[in-house]
This record gives C-alpha cells, structure tokens and sequence, in this order.
C-alpha cells in the first residue's frame, strides 16, 4: 500500500494535452500539489505536458515506475492495465468509470480486471475512483484541484467516494493526513486499506465511508485489533431500501442487512455514524476530547434552559448527571441568598450576578470538578464575547490555567456563544478541550469519546460448547432443505432445547387420539413447506379444549386455506401441548459476509410490525446473551410489571447460548426461524420452529 501512497515515480496513462479550466488534468494537480517524484505522462498525441516530456504508449517510459494512474475509456483499460504489468508497474490506479457501478457489462469488464490482478501479482485500486491523497509527502492522484493544506490531523480515511476525499476539509471540521478512495474495490478494498492504516504510525483514528462489502470477516478480525489501540468510526450508507438501491448504481456494492452491520461494528468495537454531521462530531471529540473513563457528565452553565437541552440529550445518549464533589455547593453559594441551590447543571449566572463573579465563579466549580473522582467528564455551556462592556466573561484563560494547575486529563467539551468564532482556536489548544456547535453535540461527543475508550478493552465472547446429538443432527440433515413441524422440534431437542409435548397427525382421527394422549389443551397446526408462515394462512388454532373444538378447529383451517389457494391440500398437521406465556422471537441467519447472526426479540404476529429485536454475531456467550435481552424494549415487561411475575430470563439466555452453538456445529443452516418461544416464570419453550438449509 505505501507504493500507491508514496510512489518515487508515477505514470499517468489518459492524461490530457491541455491544461487550465476544464480539463482535469492529474499531472497538473501533481505539480500545483507540490509532488516531488518523478512523472510520465503518456499520451500518444502530446511531446510534452506541463513541461514535462510526454510518451506515446507505457512500453515507451524509460523505467518500471512504482504506480500508474490511468484515465482512459472502460474498453481500453484492461489492455493499458496488461501494459503496465508487461512494464513491472505493480499498482495501478484505474480513475475510469463505467463498470460494476453502470451496466452489465461493464460488471464484466470489472471481473476480468479482478481476475488479471489475482493471476499476474498486479495490485488495481478501483475503478471509479479518485485514487489516494498523501498530504505527508504532498501526493494525490486526484483530478480536482485542491491546495495541500500547511496544517492537517493524523486522520486517515478509507471511503467508497472521490467526494470524503475533496470535501475533507468541510467534512472533518479541517483536513486530514491520508485517504484512499477503493471506488468499485475490484481488488484493493477494505481489508487492504485497513491493514495499512492500522499500522502506520502518521494514523491515530481512520475513518471509513462504506456502501458495501466484501470480505466481511476479515474486515472484522483485522478491526478488532485496531481498535485496542486507535479508534475506527464508520460512516455506513444504503442504510435504507432506497439508499440501498443508489449504493448498488454508485459503486456496485452489496449494502447488505443495516442490521447486521450494526452487529458487526458492535462486535469488532467499531464506532457507527448515520449522519455525515455525527461523523464530523465523532472524529472531532476523538481528536481533542480523546479518551473518557465512565459515562458521568458535569455540567457548568450560564442558562438553565442549557442544563436542561444537556439532560434530555444525556438520557438519549446513555450518559448520566454525576454527584457534585462534597463542599461545592456550600462555597459556590457562601453569603449568597437561601433561595440560591446549586446542583448538576451547575447554573453559576444567579451566584456570578449577585456574588462572586462569573469568572471565580466558573474557576471554583471547573477546578473542584476536575479534582474530583465524581465526574468523568465536563461539559462548558457559556458566553464569550470581544465587547469590553463583557470582558468579565473571558474565561478561556481561566481554563488554561486550571488545566495545567490540577494536570487533569478529564474531557471538557464545549458550547460557547456570542463571539465563538473569535474564540474556539485558542479554547481548543487547551489539552483535552473541545468546541462543538450546540449543547446536543458536546454530549455526542462525549459518547463517542466513550464508546472509544470502551472499545479499547472489548473481550471476546466466553463461549460455551454442549453436548449434542451428532447422530440424530446427521439423520435429520438429510432430511431436506427445510424442517418444519416435529422435524424442526427434533433438531432442537438434538440440542437439549426444551420443546412443547407435539405429533404430526395425517387425519382428524388420528389428531383427536393425540390430543387426549397429549391432553387438553392443545393447539393444531398446518404444517408442511408450503405452510412456512401459518399464521398468513389462518392456520393456527390455539386453546382447543376438548374434541370438538378439534374437529371444528380442522374444518376451520381447510376453509381458511382453501379461501387462498383453492388447489391446495392439506397432507399433515401437528398437535402441540398449550403453553401459556409471553411470545417471544429467536432465530438464525446467515450473512454473506459475517456468518451467522443470531435474533432474540418481540414475537407472534407482530414482530414484523414493532419490529422490537436485538441482533448479534455468533458465537455469543453468556455476556451477550444477556445484553440482547436487555437491549429490547420489552426487557422490563420481561422482569415483572404492574405485579407480574419476571419470565425465566436465565433459561432464555442459555438458549441463546445453545442456538449460537448450533450454529458453529451445523455450519450449513441458512435460516433458523423460532416464533413464538413461549416463555413465562417456570418455562421457555420454542412452539414452532422452521429451519432452511444451503
């Protein structure tokens, strides 16, 4: 990778004659960028370009430059790329649009340049891409025009677009060191760009716009170390169906579940944005704010209305008002009035008004917050203003000094107004301090910063193995694609997974005698692999008390079907104990690019309406078990409400255990639905199951 960012020498194929307005031209660039290597440009209808001496083909370069760039027609690309490999170039740059991102064939196009790649030890970056910027050693590959900037952060970003690269400055509040645009990734992608960055020194956080991708365990993995040591926040887009769509048009990805990305991100430590603003935010408060120990926020206010905005978005966020240190209180508020209380939100107008001062004031309560062990962080919400009638309101000094004084290292995130912008470069070369444009953002930061810290000491799940039934598994796998029924229930119970007294019937006779075997009351079910989502069917009767509520219960199912598909018969049915209880959802699936991802969430006939799910990677242990039932929003209903009795939690979580080590035994399990689980305070049985095969 540090040939395609630091390249000696560059070939730059498709450049054109002209330069100036209009014409886009990469050597120009180069040269306005202050690059210092050597570069040919080739182009058969030119002698020179830029002043320098242009070539008619690549055969022509007097050496094997270390990168080629080349700008021509899709049709001609594969021919230019075998060039260039003919030639010793082992990097390419493919700028050209018009493969995966635009039609079927130029989807072609793009498999043969992957293919050559893999066969011939070439490495392509692209196509449809803006290349890489380098602003270290002054080199970008793009085709804007852009001056390299004196100051930029030791922030490196992996996008799907030219646009995170030319825009950096606006995006990231200020430019960044290092940017690789991967565009359709034929070959270069994420995994690569990634390994670079999480070993160059001259990166502390990377950030990553993605559509889509590929090598999605990989991915994982190679995250997962990176974030023990630097932060890596994500920008995932296609996040909706139409949004989905567009990333297909753009840069032939495959957006994949959002959901899943969610999981994974999760479980590598990941931080995940949605908004082009939150990722402003988030390299921001990573930048400055760095690293934040617990989730206890203080806040020091000059406007009651700003301590409130701080509480609403601290509950949102998850992060919580701390205890005020011992004695604050009293000596903020000595020989003021009895009616003056002080608590988090520290609102120091009233006592800076008719007391002290706002400035001894505020240097009273920053100094006693950043000694205490109460508080993790510190948000700032204050006027600054250049009018000599407010000079009382400079504080920025006051801030400087305490910071040195006490040598804490507590983030401090900041809200000023009035004259912000007179006043932010100098608050903001204060250690550990940032400026943000509203009281909701510094919270967001404050999480990011979190989250990061957080991410620092993620473990692996403490995964637990069972025993199982290896000849029943193998029995049933050749069973076919799909189990439904007592087939499912079979494979479950392989497992030791609890599963209701059931048995398929082929007659309404032989259903009334497992009823009363079974004994009343039960539940019939149409079942077959035409019947995969019943309820659709109306073919679920439940409560069924005695055998003639059976019979009718029969009746009532064949009607139902019939109504939708008159040619349909019923071949079986099954005939399943009643239990009383809460429904609940569990499942699996498998991602093309995760693995397996396991469910536990709100079930029955509405799941797909609250859609109340909580998702995670497989395997999975106790830990996050345990968090996925916490996170849905149906957990207190779980744990007893209005004098109901809690479900029995500890056997949904081993369940989950169990399903996760399904899934690591029976790699070939595509879908595994359970719905409903029925759980209630002595039991959690799953009443229905359907399991797909690849």
């Amino acid at each position: 990778m540090n040939l395609f960012l630091n390249p000696a020498s560059v070939a730059v194929i498709g450049v054109p004659r002209k330069t100036g307005p209009g014409t886009f031209n990469n050597v120009e660039m180069m040269l306005r960028y202050g690059y210092k290597g050597k570069i040919y440009p080739v182009n058969p209808n030119a002698s020179h370009i830029c002043g320098l001496k242009a070539y008619s083909s690549v055969d022509d370069i007097p050496e094997s430059p270390d990168l080629a760039i080349i700008s021509v027609s899709r049709d001609r690309v594969l021919s230019i790329v075998k060039q260039c490999a003919k030639k010793e170039i082992k990097r390419i740059i493919v700028i050209t649009q018009g493969f995966a991102d635009a039609d079927d064939v130029g989807k072609s196009l793009q498999e043969e340049l992957t293919q050559f790649a893999k066969t011939n030890g070439v490495r392509i970056m692209g196509p449809n891409t803006m290349g890489v910027l380098n602003n270290y050693d002054c080199f970008t590959s793009s085709f804007v025009d852009k001056p390299r900037p004196e100051k930029f952060a030791p922030v490196s970003l992996i996008a799907q677009s030219g646009v995170f690269q030319v825009a950096s400055h606006e995006i990231f509040y200020g430019d960044i060191g290092k940017a690789i645009d991967i565009g359709n990734a034929c070959d270069v992608d994420f995994v690569d760009a990634l390994e670079y960055f999480g070993k160059d020194p001259q990166t502390e956080i990377i950030c990553i716009h993605m559509e889509g991708i590929k090598r999605g365990k990989a991915f994982l993995e190679l995250a997962t170390d990176i974030t023990k040591k630097k932060p890596i926040v994500v920008l995932k887009t296609g996040r909706t169906k139409y949004g989905g769509e567009m990333a297909l048009s753009h840069s032939g990805s495959l957006v994949g579940e959002d959901h899943v990305f969610d999981a994974a991100f999760r479980r590598a430590g990941i931080i995940r944005v949605k908004t082009m603003d939150d990722l402003k935010t988030a390299v921001h408060a990573l930048l400055f704010l760095k690293e934040m120990k617990g989730p206890r926020v203080a806040v020091i206010t000059v406007t009651g209305a700003g301590g409130i905005i701080f509480a609403d978005a601290a509950e949102e966020q998850g992060l919580i008002a701390s205890k005020l240190p011992e004695g604050l209180a009293e000596k903020l508020t000595q020989g003021l009035p009895d009616w003056l209380h002080v608590k988090n939100p520290i609102d120091i107008w009233p006592i800076g008004m008719i007391g002290k001062g706002f400035r001894e004031a505020f240097s009273e309560a920053l100094e006693s917050l950043l000694t205490s062990d109460e508080a993790d962080a510190i948000i700032g919400i204050f006027p600054v203003s250049n009018s000599p009638l407010h000079q009382d309101l400079k504080i920025v000094d006051v801030i400087d000094e305490l910071r040195k004084k006490t040598k804490s290292d507590k983030p401090l995130a900041v809200w000023p107004y009035l004259d912000r912008e007179y006043f932010v470069k100098d608050l903001e070369k204060i250690d550990r301090t940032a400026c943000f444009e509203s009281v909701e953002q510094a919270v967001l930061a404050l999480n990011f910063a979190l989250q990061a810290t957080k991410n620092k000491t993620l473990k692996k799940p403490e995964v637990r193995t069972f025993p199982y039934d290896e000849e029943k598994v193998l029995k049933l796998k050749q069973k076919g694609k799909i189990l439904v029924g007592d087939a499912a229930q079979e494979l479950l119970s392989a497992f030791d997974i609890p599963t209701p007294e059931s048995k398929t019937v082929y007659s309404i006779e032989e259903g009334q005698n497992v009823a009363a075997a079974i004994g009343y009351p039960v539940v019939l079910k149409v079942t077959g692999p035409e019947f995969l989502h019943k309820s659709e069917w109306g073919g679920v009767k439940t409560g069924i008390r005695n055998a003639t509520e059976l019979k009718r219960a029969f009746k009532r199912i064949e009607s139902n079907v019939r109504k939708i598909n008159a040619e349909l018969s019923i071949s079986s049915w099954q005939i399943q104990k009643h239990i009383v209880g809460k429904e609940l959802l569990l499942g699996l699936k498998k991602d093309p690019q995760f693995g397996h991802v396991i469910a536990c969430g709100l079930g029955g006939i509405y799941t797909e309406v609250f859609m109340d799910i909580a998702r995670e990677l497989t395997p999975i242990g106790r830990k996050e078990a345990e968090e996925m039932i916490k996170r849905l929003k149906i957990y207190p209903i779980l744990r007893g409400v209005r004098g109901e009795k809690p479900v029995n939690i500890e056997m949904l979580i081993d369940i989950l255990e169990r399903l996760s080590f399904m899934a690591q035994v029976i790699p070939e399990i595509q879908e595994m639905d359970l719905n409903p689980v029925i759980v209630s305070e002595e039991k959690c049985v799953p009443v229905d199951a359907r399991i797909i095969f690849e």
